[in-house]
């Protein structure tokens, strides 16, 4: 039943935005009572921490899933970026803002996989894509910023998180590449400019 509330939440939060989804409305969506809902999550924060983190438990296995013998990490990234690029209202964004400690906990979320982030920079070094004389803690810190200032400055309203995603990948992604990096991620770009 936790799953299915989830599940059910996710779907509504990410069509309508969060402060228009009422508890109410996911109860009845689900056709179960009010206080059963309340009995497995106490509020609309903690239902919502437990949306975030279902979701990223789900790209984490699916990106895992993904990672088979041949895959690189150009690869990878751009499988993250085609499961980041779900249709989102921006609604959604603008009301995540308005609970402080759920960010906090997004924020203690990153700090705590920064260890896999840098595994994954030295795989990708290795491998040949990434340049060797990366400064990882300098380049997650600039990533880190770049997101705090898509959601402080609400860039979500005027472009679409596919095109955020996809400038992101430009920057980022293309920025630390090889030349052999760089030839996979143009190709990749060019292939999504023709959809």
């Amino acid at each position: 039943m936790k799953k299915k509330i989830l599940i059910a939440a996710r779907s509504m939060f990410f069509k309508d935005g969060i402060r228009k989804v009422k508890m109410d409305d996911i109860a009845n969506h689900l056709k179960i009572s009010k206080r059963t809902l309340y009995e497995i999550y106490d509020n609309k924060e903690v239902l919502l921490h437990g949306v975030l983190q279902l979701n990223e438990e789900e790209h984490l296995k699916r990106l895992k899933a993904f990672d088979t013998p041949g895959t690189n990490v150009i690869n990878i990234i751009i499988e993250a970026f085609n499961l980041k690029t779900q249709e989102v209202n921006p609604a959604f964004y603008e009301d995540i803002s308005r609970y402080p400690s759920l960010i906090e906990k997004i924020r203690e979320r990153k700090q705590k996989q920064a260890g896999q982030t840098k595994e994954f920079v030295k795989r990708g070094i290795e491998e040949g894509y990434f340049l060797p004389n990366i400064k990882i803690e300098i380049l997650m810190q600039l990533a880190d910023a770049s997101v705090h200032f898509v959601m402080s400055q609400q860039l979500y309203k005027t472009y679409s998180m596919k095109d955020i995603f996809y400038t992101y990948i430009m920057v980022y992604a293309r920025g630390i590449c090889t030349l052999k990096g760089i030839e996979l991620i143009e190709q990749y770009l060019e292939e999504l400019d023709q959809k």
